[in-house]
């Protein structure tokens, strides 16, 4: 791949062009199946379901160990971010004790 070649507008492409084949496979599939069912609202409850079963799926699969990882690293961050306030609360009276003093002399 030569480096001076666009990489986001392709991606972006490929990306807007696939929701819209799916959008497009869902809109064929519920005209399809309300064909056979002589109604509309079967065929989108039936649709619904399986996309939700799908969500879920991917979600299990997927998105759970990434979310999970993101959730341990918030951990960490807060960790981190405690002991330096508690470092910092303690410089702070450290200091705040050393001022104290020092207006009581004057």
């Amino acid at each position: 791949m030569r480096a001076d070649r666009p990489f986001f507008l392709p991606l972006a492409i490929t990306v807007v062009t696939a929701i819209i084949a799916t959008l497009l496979f869902v809109s064929a599939l519920v005209a399809w199946l309300a064909e056979i069912f002589g109604s509309l609202k079967i065929p989108c409850l039936i649709v619904g379901i399986f996309m939700a079963i799908i969500a879920t799926t991917v979600y299990a699969v997927t998105l759970k160990s990434y979310f999970r990882q993101i959730g341990e690293e918030l951990n960490v961050i807060y960790s981190v971010s405690r002991a330096v306030r508690s470092w910092i609360d303690w410089v702070s009276a450290l200091l705040g004790a050393s001022t104290d003093n020092e207006k009581e002399e004057v």
